[in-house]
């Protein structure tokens, strides 16, 4: 029998966002007593400002839609819409949970919307929206867990180191203040409000320059990468986020592009459907970028801020006129005269301006305007009503980038159960993570609306699940 030493929790959790809520609620119920412990001063973390939409396949809301969906087609589409970028055993356990997390958090009384969203191009909808957004799943959760007595909650602990001893993780410290439990699980969100660690993890995004800002909580330090360096655990998912492409005008949120533009790279093609999903919008920019949008006097005027803008699809919830898209013609304008947006009378001149080839830019609009008027884009599918031509001058164009950064995804390496690994691929034995702390749930290509909190909800809940288990000393290897 191992030596027994005294322990003021089961299950220590730090952080309060989705993921660590999830493992609490989960610890707690299967009778361990917890400690959440959360480096701001107040719970939700980035969860809190997120829209709350979860992507999952076969679930309830789902059926109630008439959606036939299972966890077997989530994964098969995951994989490949990631390109084999996730170990085929953790995306097989995310698609199987996210289902039942949804049921879950139905069932405790999170309401959504009836209708669902493709998260990218998937052959069916399965980003669920919840009818209060992320605060509202953060809510429900910490509801839960007042219901408890034996769950603690410390906010205002940024915790700095893990306790070690007899070969396994024995608790947190936070400066003098110290915490043992048979098990730690690490939710701590991201690295997205630490800019210093951009250029080492995320090279990609030194591109965007001042267009580079991060939509999530302060919280999100990357505290998760020194506390696992303690331990010899590994990371998983280096250079994995998911950033959203702008034309950096302000530091406006706007996931979607209105269809009418045009977009093309530096030598004037066409490269994308640019009606599509902000996951594909990314790996277009990421593979053929900057892409340039482009459009005509008709669309600028056209693009009153009192009317809805014209995008692929609408989140339920989601305001419908153009107030705060960048894509309206008081903004054009405003760009116009701040030098950011280009105008020509002609198109060649506009790719001169633009530093776009000025012939290939032409050919591409006549050929595009070839299939407006036939009403078929016969490169990228766009859909038809989006087919307006690009014949009015004068011509407007704008370089876009990967500035806006979503989240991060780099973390540190789990296993199906949710177990930290160590760099020789061993559990690390008491230490487990979820969320944005955990790398390698999430691939190379992010795969649309939900993919995160998805994420955080289910192998929150089994971080939570198996870290209460260790309250066993059978368990606890």
């Amino acid at each position: 029998m191992p030596r027994q030493i005294p322990t003021d929790y089961d299950v220590i959790v730090v952080g309060a966002g989705i993921a660590g809520l999830a493992a609490a609620v989960e610890a707690s119920a299967a009778g361990a007593s917890v400690l959440v412990v959360e480096g701001q001063d107040k719970i939700g973390g980035s969860s809190f400002l997120s829209g709350g939409i979860i992507m999952a396949a076969g679930t309830n809301v789902q059926r109630r839609a008439g959606i036939d969906d299972t966890a077997e087609a989530l994964l098969r589409d995951y994989l490949l819409f990631t390109q084999h970028t996730v170990q085929p055993g953790i995306a097989r356990q995310l698609a199987r949970g996210s289902g039942p997390a949804v049921d879950w958090l139905c069932e405790m009384g999170v309401e959504f919307y009836d209708d669902l969203v493709f998260a990218a191009e998937e052959p069916v909808p399965r980003s669920h929206v919840t009818r209060r957004g992320g605060r509202g799943i953060v809510r429900t959760l910490a509801a839960q867990l007042d219901r408890r007595p034996a769950v603690d909650i410390a906010l205002g602990k940024r915790i700095d180191r893990l306790l070690w001893s007899d070969g396994r993780v024995r608790g947190v410290a936070a400066d003098d203040d110290e915490a043992r439990a048979n098990a730690v699980v690490i939710t701590m969100g991201g690295f997205g409000a630490n800019p210093s660690l951009w250029p080492s993890h995320l090279p990609q995004l030194s591109r965007s320059g001042s267009a580079g800002w991060y939509i999530g909580s302060d919280g999100a330090q990357g505290d998760f990468f020194r506390l696992g360096a303690q331990v010899d655990a590994a990371v998983a998912g280096h250079r994995r986020a998911l950033t959203l492409a702008t034309p950096g005008f302000s530091t406006r949120l706007e996931v979607y592009f209105p269809g009418w533009l045009v977009m093309v790279d530096r030598g004037g093609a066409r490269r994308v459907d640019e009606s599509t999903s902000y996951a594909v919008m990314e790996l277009a920019h990421r593979h053929h970028g900057p892409l340039f949008a482009v459009f005509d006097d008709a669309a600028r005027r056209a693009a009153s801020p009192g009317l809805a803008p014209r995008y692929k699809q609408t989140i339920p919830g989601m305001p419908l006129t153009g107030v705060e898209s960048n894509w309206t013609t008081p903004v054009i304008d405003d760009m116009v005269a701040a030098g950011r947006v280009m105008r020509a009378p002609t198109l060649e001149d506009l790719g001169r301006l633009l530093g776009i080839d000025p012939a290939s830019l032409s050919a591409t609009i006549s050929r595009y305007n070839r299939g407006a008027a036939d009403g078929q884009d016969e490169d990228f599918l766009k859909d038809p009503k989006f087919l307006d031509p690009v014949a009015t001058p004068p011509y407007y164009g704008c370089i876009l980038q990967l500035g806006i950064l979503a989240l991060t995804s780099e973390g540190l390496a789990i296993d199906p159960a949710a177990r930290v690994l160590s760099r020789t691929g061993q559990p690390v034995p008491g230490l487990f993570a979820a969320g944005e702390s955990a790398g390698g749930v999430l691939g190379d290509a992010y795969v649309g609306s939900g993919n995160s909190i998805a994420a955080c909800l289910v192998f929150g809940r089994l971080a939570g699940l198996h870290a209460a288990a260790c309250r066993h000393p059978e368990s606890r290897d």
